[in-house]
């Protein structure tokens, strides 16, 4: 099944909606190239509406409902680590009524680390692993490393998604 297929059966007609919560503008931006990238390397006419939100204001009750808002038809939230030790609980309520409220139910969270591979808490990927299995989340977890303009880090995301949505990441 192509993604184009998919989106028709789900309603996005060749959209596919990224939420992207970073902490560093060049996150936010390397996170949307990398998406456009994947879109563009199939022969699909789906392309990404990527919605960027800076993480710190999700702890501010107007910016955190705004977000919710703009997230519930994301089928992809992109999470940045970069230092994270472990996952913040103002975060993890976020992202508990994200993942409740959400409408596309076979979404995604993927993980990225913002190329810094060694600055990914242990703590924080297993703490993630059993959010994304609580809520039916796909996991998408970057181990590729540092990312350049022609990494693949992202590119499996547009691939298995012409596959459908299940199955994506840690347990395949």
């Amino acid at each position: 099944m192509s993604a184009k297929a998919i989106g028709d059966e789900n309603g996005f007609e060749g959209a596919m909606n990224a939420v992207v919560l970073y902490d560093t503008f060049e996150f936010a931006a390397r996170a949307k190239a990398m998406l456009e990238r994947a879109a563009h390397w199939t022969d699909e006419t789906t392309h990404w509406i990527v919605k960027p939100w800076r993480v710190g204001l999700l702890k501010l009750p107007p910016a955190a409902e705004a977000a919710l808002a703009e997230a519930a038809e994301a089928h992809l939230m992109v999470l940045e680590l970069h230092q994270v030790q472990s996952l913040l609980p103002w975060l993890v309520d976020w992202l508990e009524r994200w993942a409740v409220g959400r409408q596309v139910q076979d979404a995604a969270l993927a993980v990225w680390d913002g190329g810094h591979a060694a600055s990914c808490s242990a703590r924080a990927i297993p703490e993630l692993s059993q959010f994304a299995g609580r809520h039916g989340l796909s996991l998408i977890i970057n181990d590729n490393g540092p990312a350049e303009d022609d990494s693949p880090t992202f590119q499996h995301i547009w691939e298995r998604s012409e596959r459908g949505y299940q199955h994506w990441g840690l347990n395949e």
